[in-house]
């Protein structure tokens, strides 16, 4: 019961001082501290690799060997060499691109029959059907 009462004392004492923390001297303090600190941190700035470096002419040719982003007939391709004719290139704005290997179809079967067994050929008993093997039994039997 102590530990509940303790545990709610904090939590009210800790709502007061978030909502008052501009009135208590030390916690306005850290407050501007952290303010004046994160003013002065700066980001590096991330380049992609289509982005010219700086004091690069920025031609409208994209790079040879980079990444092209071709629109044929509606439909977007992204390729490595020229766009095809009666295709219009667009600029690649950036990101990674993953290359897969490309999708090989499985191979077709060779015959319509030729993939699964007949179950009766695999319940079919060794040696013969059982109709022969009976009849040997008689044989034997005289």
């Amino acid at each position: 019961m102590r530990a509940v009462l303790l545990i709610v004392i904090v939590v009210v004492l800790g709502v007061i001082g978030w909502k008052k923390r501009d009135e208590i001297p030390f916690l306005r303090d850290a407050t501007r501290e952290l303010e004046r600190q994160a003013g002065k941190v700066e980001l590096p700035k991330l380049r992609t690799g289509n982005d010219t470096p700086h004091g690069a002419s920025g031609g409208s040719a994209p790079t040879p060997g980079g990444v092209r982003r071709c629109v044929v007939d509606g439909q977007v391709l992204y390729t490595n060499e020229a766009c095809p004719r009666g295709s219009a290139e667009q600029k690649v704005k950036g990101g990674t691109v993953s290359v897969m290997p490309a999708y090989k179809a499985p191979p077709p079967p060779e015959q319509a029959g030729s993939g699964i067994p007949n179950a009766r050929d695999l319940l079919a008993p060794k040696g013969g059907t059982l109709k022969d093997k009976a009849q040997e039994r008689a044989m034997e039997g005289l």
